[in-house]
């Protein structure tokens, strides 16, 4: 049992918004999301080279009237996902095997709730 609340609060904790403050597009607005997007945004922006600020002013600039954090979302998933696409297929191990990108990101995952 004591487990069980080990593991909810884990999960928890992964559900848990975070808001934030960014500058976007020279304004100052606020962003809620769970810790996981906000560690990928700071990787992506590591490996880009940008700020977030500047990132959430790209993403901004191109959204149309979508909502801005639903557009960073999407922007994160097709980021990673074109860095997939990016990688040779056998890096992610045999067909039949799990990969350790996908035991990863099952691991990150918030489980569902049962």
């Amino acid at each position: 049992m004591r487990d069980d609340m080990a593991a909810k609060g884990a999960s928890d904790e992964r559900l848990a918004l975070i808001c934030r403050n960014v500058t976007v597009s020279g304004r100052r607005t606020s962003l809620r999301m769970e810790p996981l997007l906000w560690d990928s945004l700071k990787d992506i922006c590591e490996r880009e080279g940008c700020t977030l600020n500047e990132l959430c002013t790209m993403i901004d600039s191109r959204r149309g009237t979508a909502n801005l954090t639903a557009s960073i979302r999407v922007f994160i998933v097709s980021y990673y996902r074109q860095a997939v696409a990016n990688t040779p297929q056998n890096s992610f191990g045999e067909e039949g095997s799990m990969s350790q990108a996908l035991r990863r990101a099952l691991q990150d995952a918030v489980p569902l709730d049962k």
